[in-house]
């Protein structure tokens, strides 16, 4: 058996490799929502898809390649597998998570045997179909929702297949983005498959074989550990998305969570049947929430490996909208996903109680527009993604605007969207009293003025605009307040909106404000130091420290 030291040191090298990855895809990469947003993941698996290294951008993709390779290795049985061939797929039913999100796999060999994998995966902007930006909430089958790539060949023994750069360039509404963005991962997949032949040179198969089942081993102990230390329970919650995009009502996810010994069960029995448009939630999409929940109450210090994902046994059934029949349409599961993770972590709360957190907003208002480059008159297609609040939690204040739990992406930068775009970021602002009041105040939504400068199709989507569904709150605090969409023609004519696509005028303008995080505890109970700083600090309006917080008018006159 391999020492503890080496083990240390080898895993500690894979990690870097994916970091080096990462960073080559993130500066060699074309569209900002991967060089700026960092909507994107890289990793190293196994010769049989175990994931053994991978990055910690965007949680949504935690695990979720594990699922891909795999149905790649499937479907590729019958075809030999050489040095220099590199593989693309994005079938959110063999893997996949949605569309967009487009997988590059690449097998590391020694001596004539696969010994590992590099893979990468990245959301392009574009893919086709029926929306600018692809993903659609009226979207009614997986065939709206542009190319899909089955597991072959992009390169074989260095050669780049052109038959489907050519197929890509001539689906998508911005070729010269998404072949660029491509480029970008088979350089990052060329990177990891040259730096673990460096790890092999220095340490030999038999050794890194050996660290490799000590890391997975590893990881499922640990969280085998932690479910032990836990007494058994069961726990069940509920949530909800607004609507289905559609105009139906209110979707029901139905998540009942039990420990048993050193096992958990994730059981989504109850939840509401496939929806007719694009909110559905892939089978793979749906684990990696899970994965994500379960890292984030159990284990959130420790490496994710596949290991990790050993102990949790799951329950999806078919045919609802945590795992929807074939052909229905995925591209939105985002919004799907973000409320199965909230909804699990209440669930979890119940049998941790050291997890002391309010709600969370995992609205994820979002915009997607096809226009021409101010510069150039090519057809471009801008993608936003904008966060906000995070519960509060016993020992704090929630975090104010960020991509909540499986998220993680950032906000374009104003500069780059004016660049780049026929676009102007008017304002980007802080939303006072937006978070649930508490003794410790959940974060702060956001609100975002987009200006259009020339004519656009827009899609636009957001999720926690009804009340009752909005961030909640623990222990008598408050719930956050809801996200709204509002589309101000250039003529005065206000429209407010949740899930729409519109043809946007010069002069138009779209205000998007996010929702609050809950708060938690009574709010009698917050610091009056913490009240004085929020009042300072422009969080908090006098009227609310002195009607929720209790703060006597000269008081909260003292800023």
């Amino acid at each position: 058996m391999t020492d503890p030291v080496t083990t240390a040191v080898v895993g500690s090298v894979l990690n870097a490799i994916v970091g080096e990855m990462n960073e080559a895809l993130k500066r060699s990469s074309y569209s900002p929502i991967i060089r700026e947003m960092l909507d994107f993941s890289c990793a190293l698996f196994s010769s049989d898809g175990e994931t053994i290294a991978q990055d910690e951008n965007i949680p949504a993709l935690l695990g979720s390649m594990a699922y891909a390779l795999p149905a790649l290795l499937e479907d590729n049985a019958d075809e030999p597998i050489r040095p220099g061939d590199m593989f693309i797929g994005n079938n959110p039913y063999r893997g996949g998570t949605h569309t967009p999100d487009i997988h590059i796999f690449a097998p590391i060999f020694h001596e004539g045997t696969i010994v590992a994998w590099a893979g990468n995966l990245a959301h392009h902007t574009d893919v086709g179909g029926t929306n600018p930006g692809t993903e659609g909430f009226a979207n009614q089958s997986i065939f709206e929702e542009g190319v899909i790539y089955p597991y072959v060949k992009l390169m074989e023994q260095e050669r780049l297949n052109r038959t489907i750069l050519r197929i890509m360039e001539t689906n998508v509404r911005d070729p010269q983005t998404n072949l660029g963005d491509l480029r970008a991962q088979i350089a990052a997949a060329r990177l990891g498959v040259r730096r673990f032949g460096e790890l092999i040179d220095k340490y030999g198969t038999e050794r890194i074989g050996e660290v490799v089942r000590q890391r997975l081993s590893q990881g499922e102990a640990r969280i085998r550990r932690k479910l032990s230390d836990c007494p058994d329970g069961r726990a069940s919650a509920t949530g909800y998305l607004d609507n289905d995009g559609l105009g139906g009502p209110p979707q029901k996810i139905q998540v009942t969570v039990e420990v048993r010994g050193d096992e958990l069960h994730v059981d989504f029995t109850g939840t509401d049947p496939q929806m007719p448009g694009g909110m559905n939630c892939s089978h793979t999409a749906a684990l990696a929430a899970i994965i994500f929940g379960v890292k984030a109450v159990i284990d959130p210090d420790g490496e994710q490996t596949a290991g990790c994902v050993r102990p949790i046994r799951t329950n999806l059934p078919t045919g609802t909208l945590v795992n929807p029949d074939y052909p229905a349409a995925v591209s939105l599961r985002h919004l799907a996903s973000q409320r199965i993770t909230d909804t699990l972590i209440r669930a979890l709360s119940q049998i941790y109680p050291a997890v002391n957190v309010a709600g969370s907003f995992v609205g994820f208002s979002s915009l997607a527009a096809e226009g021409r480059d101010p510069h150039t008159g090519r057809t471009v297609v801008m993608a936003d993604d904008l966060g906000g609040g995070m519960g509060g939690y016993s020992g704090g204040d929630g975090l104010d605007t960020v991509d909540t739990y499986l998220g993680n992406v950032g906000i374009l930068p104003a500069e780059i969207c004016e660049r780049q775009y026929p676009i102007r970021i008017v304002s980007t602002e802080l939303m006072p009293d937006s978070g649930g009041a508490g003794e410790f105040r959940g974060g702060l939504g956001m609100r975002r003025v987009y200006e259009f400068l020339d004519h656009c199709d827009v899609v636009f989507y957001t999720e926690q605009t009804n009340p009752k569904y909005a961030p909640w709150g623990r222990e008598r605090g408050h719930v956050g307040e809801p996200a709204s969409l509002t589309l101000v023609r250039r003529d005065g004519d206000r429209r407010t909106i949740t899930k729409d696509r519109i043809l946007v005028d010069p002069g138009d303008r779209m205000v998007t404000i996010t929702g609050g995080g809950g708060g938690y505890g009574d709010p009698k109970r917050r610091r009056r130091d913490a009240v004085l700083r929020d009042l300072r600090e422009g969080k908090i309006s006098r009227e609310a420290a002195i009607e929720v917080y209790g703060m006597v008018p000269d008081q909260a006159a003292r800023r």
